[in-house]
């Protein structure tokens, strides 16, 4: 595949052969694109190894033909349409829209508006500046990608027919023009995602967008905010969106359609290259496909990830929202049973509060200064050689043991003192750092945040401590303590403790994603495990059991989804 001129000189090949052929392509002045045929390349969802420059052996401006690029434009324009009809080559913005007018293709009162109102140039490097309004294709070979002609732009965007509150899709953002476009005409109401795999492109698209919302008073007032994300398109989303326009700036393989398609919502519209086709389909309300070809075509095309990205990337999709679902149910879950049975879908051992408990909720944040010096109890036992001060009232509201001794009315309420059997100073040091956000715990908020940024001011902590201080919020029944200790081994799981830690998230039975987690490092690296473990020697033979059936769960889910892969192939 090549870019920037050649372009043009394939372009003059295609049409040439179409000419001589007697092609509907050329002379059909009543089609949207002005019945042009068009070679366009769009870097989204390219590789950069797809755009080639030919500038070593050749002049500047000048391909293996001799032919300069002013020449080459200048037929190029000659065989795709009428020169009278289309006036003088465009030089600047205003020129080019006139010029989309006057062929045809710019019809629609929005797509034109948002045309107007956002120009090419904008969204041009500084140094092809000079060609940013014509109407070919622009290679930006610096950055791995080409901008398509600027009627292919209108057309497809006329095609689809975006309304105001419409959720739109640009496959192959590049330097992100559809997608500001898009964004334009489907307004505050609507919502419009760019998708590009090229990082030099998505930080060209973020950059032209900042420019245009800072620069255009009336694009930030009427347009609906853009995110332009680094994804695959055939890759799953994990927030399983759906559109109802999607755009599609690369040639995507027949049998890659049927991913494309599942993005589309009932009576939505996906424009997309296939083969030197430009297709049209609409899908019916009831689920049933239309087809149109609107115009012939080349673009670059779209990467395909191997069967082996689809699979990683669905089985790690699938356990993220596992476990935020798991997590959702942990966080509905107030109390914590320390007898409980071992995790099997992860939730055994959790019990909600009883509704007639006291009106204060334990999942109520209670703030003490940590310099309030004004303790009224002691935490004490037999391996904490001094007491532990501490304030009832932060306790109470934070601990469910420590509420029931408080609030019984009986003998030991009155109590000053409050005696925890066999746990370490330090797991009860840590318990209250952290109920008081205080030393190491300073500013905690959120687990997966605080973990991030604060990873270093907990390595000292041994694991074995960790699992302690676990063990420790079960026995005081503190599920705030409990969360943030699980969250903080599952960071910890590796090669050589996830047997260890499977057996203790078995034991406590209230740490369903820590179970999860150990189960699936086993299974991942089941062959260092095994030899690390010596065939797994003294693991109770219901986790082993538990092993084997997580493996046999990824191993349908894998078959699973090769079928399917297969399956769209066969069907393409």
């Amino acid at each position: 595949m090549r870019g920037g001129a050649e372009d043009e000189e394939n372009l003059i090949e295609v049409q040439m052969d179409a000419h001589d052929s007697g092609g509907d392509d050329d002379d059909d002045d009543d089609d949207d694109d002005g019945g042009q045929a068009s070679y366009e390349e769009e870097g989204a969802g390219m590789s950069e190894d797809d755009v080639e420059t030919d500038g070593e052996d050749q002049g500047e401006g000048q391909e293996r033909t001799g032919m300069p690029r002013h020449v080459q434009r200048a037929l190029w324009r000659i065989l795709v349409g009428d020169p009278a009809r289309l006036g003088p080559e465009p030089s600047n913005h205003e020129e080019l829209i006139d010029s989309l007018k006057r062929s045809r293709v710019l019809i629609d009162m929005r797509v034109c508006r948002a045309m107007e109102l956002i120009p090419r140039g904008s969204f041009v490097p500084e140094e092809q500046q000079g060609e940013a309004y014509l109407d070919c294709p622009l290679a930006v070979p610096q950055l791995g990608f080409n901008i398509s002609a600027p009627h292919i732009h209108a057309t497809c965007l006329e095609k689809l027919g975006l309304e105001p509150g419409h959720h739109f899709l640009d496959v192959g953002s590049g330097c992100g023009l559809v997608t500001c476009l898009g964004a334009y005409i489907v307004g505050k109401a609507g919502s419009v995602v760019g998708v590009e795999i090229n990082d030099d492109a998505l930080a060209v698209a973020r950059a032209n967008l900042d420019q245009l919302k800072s620069s255009c008073p009336e694009f930030e007032l009427s347009a609906c905010q853009v995110r332009i994300e680094k994804h695959n398109v055939f890759l799953p989303d994990p927030l399983d969106r759906t559109y109802d326009r999607i755009n599609v700036a690369g040639t995507c393989p027949k049998g890659q359609i049927r991913r494309l398609l599942a993005l589309l919502r009932p009576r939505g519209m996906l424009i997309v290259p296939c083969a030197s086709e430009l297709q049209l389909y609409t899908k019916e309300a009831n689920g049933g496909l239309r087809m149109e070809v609107v115009s012939n075509v080349r673009f670059g095309s779209l990467v395909v990830p191997t069967d082996a990205e689809v699979v990683t990337t669905t089985l790690d999709l699938d356990k993220r929202r596992e476990m935020a679902a798991l997590r959702r149910a942990e966080g509905s879950a107030t109390s914590l049973s320390p007898s409980a049975e071992a995790a099997g879908d992860g939730m055994e051992g959790m019990e909600e509060e009883s509704s007639r408990e006291a009106p204060q909720a334990l999942s109520e944040r209670i703030e003490i200064d940590p310099f309030d010096n004004r303790y009224d109890c002691l935490i004490v036992g037999k391996r904490i050689a001094q007491g532990i001060p501490a304030h009832k009232r932060l306790l109470s509201s934070r601990c469910q043991l420590f509420r029931a001794q408080f609030s019984s009315g009986m003998k030991d309420a009155h109590s000053s003192e409050f005696e925890i059997p066999d746990f370490s100073f330090q797991a009860c040091l840590l318990m209250l750092d952290f109920l008081y956000a205080r030393g190491a715990f300073e500013g905690y908020r959120d687990p997966t945040s605080f973990l991030q940024t604060s990873a270093d001011k907990l390595s000292h902590v041994p694991t074995c401590t960790i699992i302690e201080v676990l063990q420790l919020g079960i026995y005081v029944n503190c599920p705030e303590l409990c969360r943030f200790q699980e969250h903080w081994l599952e960071t910890l799981v590796d090669t050589a403790n996830c047997v260890e830690l499977l057996a203790v998230a078995d034991d406590v039975g209230c740490v369903p994603c820590l179970h999860r987690e150990c189960l699936d490092h086993i299974v991942e690296n089941y062959a260092e495990v095994s030899k690390i473990t010596n065939g797994f020697e003294g693991l109770d033979t219901h986790l082993v059991a538990k092993i084997a059936s997580r493996a046999c769960e990824l191993f349908t889910k894998v078959m699973g989804l090769l079928r399917q892969s297969d399956g769209m192939r066969e069907a393409g």
